[in-house]
C-alpha cells in the first residue's frame, strides 16, 4: 500500500530503524558550539535515555534536554533503547526548573511517547505527569 508521498509504511519503518539515522546528540553536536552533559536525578541514578545539559552557540546559553537512542546494540543497552525510566522524567522535569531558574532559554528535543516501565507506587506516572505540567508551563511562560 502506497501512500500520497510514494512511500510505504514499510519503507517509512526502515527509515526510521536506520542504524545511520542521526541521534540527538548528534543534532546537539550540529547545533551548538560547546555541549556540557549533565547527570544525575538526585534521587536514584542516572538514565542514559535522556540526554541533558548545558549547550552554547555564541554568548547565548541553552538548556537541552533530548530522548537518545544508541547505534549497535551494546549502545542501546547502555541507553535502554531510548526509553526513560521514572529517572529520566525525573532529571528532565530538574533541567527543565534550572533553566526556568536561571532564565537560559530552553530547547527540547523529545518525542513524547508513554514510559513501558511501571511500578505498584505509580512513581513512572506521577514522573511522566510533572514532565507534562513542566512542559505546559515552559509553553505558557514562552506565549506570554
Amino acid at each position: 500500500m502506497k501512500k500520497k508521498e510514494g512511500i510505504s509504511a514499510w519503507e517509512r519503518v526502515e527509515i526510521a530503524r536506520d542504524p545511520k539515522r542521526k541521534t540527538a546528540i548528534d543534532y546537539i553536536d550540529n547545533i551548538f558550539d560547546e555541549f556540557i552533559e549533565l547527570h544525575g536525578d538526585r534521587a536514584y541514578k542516572d538514565d542514559k535515555a535522556i540526554v541533558c545539559g548545558l549547550a552554547k552557540i555564541e554568548n547565548q546559553v541553552y538548556t537541552v534536554i533530548a530522548e537518545q537512542k544508541g547505534r549497535n546494540t551494546r549502545e542501546n543497552i547502555e541507553r535502554n533503547f531510548g526509553m526513560p525510566n521514572p529517572e529520566s522524567y525525573r532529571k528532565a522535569v530538574r533541567f527543565m526548573k534550572q533553566a526556568e531558574k536561571f532564565r537560559k532559554a530552553s530547547n527540547y528535543i523529545y518525542r513524547y511517547k508513554r514510559c513501558l516501565s511501571w511500578n505498584r507506587s505509580g512513581t513512572t506516572w506521577t514522573t511522566e505527569k510533572q514532565l507534562q505540567d513542566q512542559c505546559l508551563r515552559w509553553q505558557k511562560s514562552r506565549s506570554q
